[in-house]
């Protein structure tokens, strides 16, 4: 058998390791072919002796020299590069506004010199030269001076002492102002929508931020597919300049149709329609009708367009609006509930903290295997707080997300029963090393209320399934009532797991679950649960297969969920 050859004639290059990385990047060896074509392995070695020394340069060596030379079939490269150039000293000019008189300008000279990247004593490299003078136009341009600019620059660098010395000429130009909001491309919409969402008063100094954050509030809205927010720039005219809102809009209604398995529930299916402008207001509908094994279900919530909360001294907050009707059906451990369900809510995000107020009013039909049918009606205030501290909100590694709830009811308004839910859930991720991480999760709640009787499932509590005790079917750990498996009044789960990635994209993990539901403290068993599963990391999230053994019914459990949107 021929011996295999290398595909590049060989090549060794001698020069500091930051270089030799650069010159194997740009400087590829010549094909193998070379060793008979000696004209094209001769072109190549005055190339190196050519382009080397410009590299290197480029890299702050300026005096660098190379020596390329050809030997018994091999090629050897050996760079001397002499001192790196270092920055001398740096002189920056102001002219155009900035350089009058007035502790504003001052303080805006004082905070772009401070913000120079390349500073004295810093080597002097020609990325970090563009990158320096970018960033520098970029923070002058970024308030009040929409037309400032470099006019001039210089870097003289004296190559036998390996000094740059650095001078400037940045001209401001005049000092802008924002003027009257001229919008485009709306046509299915009303200009209303984009009218309440401006908060830009017509004299008020130029700030690149406040555009950029006019921009995402709109690009977020359900309406709008693009937008961009822009001024005229021109520095005869700097005073009350027009901001210009190009807008793309999307389409007034989408259908979409889904199917999934879960081991939870098993198959399902979903027709969803979304229509952005009902009544012709802005009003954004999400409506679905789905089925599974368990459960069928239709509603539609209304999103009103969204608005803001606040005053001059706390600030002010965007919130959101929204109103929905529910019918359900769901037929689970015996218990068959027919539900129907209108309810309010108001959502506010501050920073990392989501909140989510609303009043609920629930009309239930619960029919257990085995004993007697009621109808229970509640009608509840809800409070929601979901705080999130992780690195990456789909596919977390460190951090944790703190879910608390609130829900109660009086007897005296139209309630057959007076209660109070809570209930908190968090969960914890530990980065043990970059292949490694371990998951904690708590979970407990409990409903105050003279007994469960009069008040419906969803303000009272179930275990089991693949977000719970894993090795339980959905909803199995409860209360015994005739033949079905009802919510009881406490709820206490825990879970511990360990995740080993082999790839960025497969792991292994182990686990350990624990918990119950029951309808009084002293119930409360320790269900335990544990087991060995495969996780692929996906764009909407990690994928779980678990194998979960529940130790008290002896048997093991496949635990799964995927879905497929078309």
């Amino acid at each position: 058998m021929a011996e295999e050859r290398p595909a590049a004639y060989p090549v060794t290059w001698e020069a500091p390791e930051e270089l030799r990385v650069v010159f194997e990047k740009h400087l590829p060896p010549p094909p193998l072919e070379a060793k008979e074509d000696r004209g094209a392995l001769r072109r190549w070695m005055r190339d190196v002796r050519r382009r080397a020394p410009e590299i290197a340069a480029a890299e702050g060596w300026f005096s660098a020299q190379v020596q390329v030379t050809e030997e018994e079939g091999r090629v050897k490269a050996v760079l001397v590069p002499g001192e790196r150039s270092t920055v001398e000293t740096v002189k920056i000019e102001f002219r155009g506004d900035i350089a009058g008189d007035g502790a504003y300008r001052e303080a805006r000279r004082a905070a772009l010199e401070k913000a120079w990247i390349l500073p004295e004593g810093t080597v002097f490299r020609q990325a970090a030269w563009d990158e320096a003078k970018a960033r520098l136009v970029e923070a002058l341009a970024a308030d009040d001076y929409a037309t400032g600019e470099i006019v001039s620059s210089e870097a003289r660098v004296n190559a036998p002492t390996a000094r740059a010395r650095i001078a400037l000429v940045v001209d401001s130009g005049p000092a802008f102002t924002l003027g009257e909001v001229a919008v485009t491309g709306l046509r299915r919409y009303s200009p209303s929508l984009v009218q309440h969402m401006l908060d830009i008063d017509p004299g008020e100094p130029y700030r690149g931020e406040r555009l950029l954050d006019l921009q995402r509030k709109l690009q977020s809205t359900p309406w709008f597919a693009n937008v961009v927010v822009e001024i005229e720039r021109d520095p005869a005219n700097p005073t009350r300049v027009p901001v210009r809102i190009a807008i793309v809009e999307r389409p007034v209604a989408d259908v979409g149709l889904s199917v999934g398995y879960g081991t939870d529930s098993g198959a399902r299916g979903e027709v969803s329609l979304r229509h952005r402008n009902v009544l012709g207001r802005g009003y954004d509908m999400l409506s679905a009708l789905q089925v599974d094994r368990t459960r069928q279900i239709g509603y539609a919530d209304f999103y009103l367009p969204p608005g803001t909360v606040g005053t001059s001294i706390v600030g002010a907050y965007a919130i959101k609006d929204s109103v929905g009707v529910l019918a359900e059906n769901k037929s689970n451990q015996g218990l068959t509930t027919k539900r129907i369900a209108v309810a309010g809510y108001r959502q506010l995000i501050f920073e990392k903290v989501e909140y989510r107020l609303g009043l609920s009013y629930q009309a239930e039909r619960s029919i257990p295997d085995g004993a007697q049918e009621t109808l229970n009606r509640a009608l509840a205030p809800v409070g929601e707080v979901t705080w999130r501290h992780v690195d990456n909100v789909l596919n977390p590694t460190r951090g944790g997300v703190l879910n608390v709830k609130l829900a109660g009811s009086s007897k005296a308004v139209l309630s057959d029963q007076s209660f109070l839910k809570t209930y908190a859930l968090y969960q914890y991720w530990f980065p043990l090393s970059p292949a490694d991480q371990f998951i904690l999760r708590a979970e407990a709640g409990r409903t105050f209320a003279p007994s469960r009787d009069g008040i419906p499932e969803d303000f009272l509590f179930r275990a089991g399934g693949s977000r719970s005790v894993r090795g339980y079917e959905y909803e199995s750990l409860g209360v015994r009532e005739g033949d079905a498996v009802v919510g009881g009044r406490y709820l206490l789960t825990g879970s511990a797991e360990y995740v080993r990635w082999f790839s960025p994209s497969w792991g292994g993990a182990l686990f350990f679950d624990v918990g119950d539901a029951a309808d009084e403290r002293a119930d409360l068993n320790a269900n335990k649960s544990y087991g060995v599963g495969v996780r692929w990391r996906t764009p909407a999230g990690p994928l779980a297969i678990d194998v979960a053994y529940a130790d008290r019914d002896r048997k093991a459990r496949l635990v799964f969920s995927v879905a497929v949107a078309f």
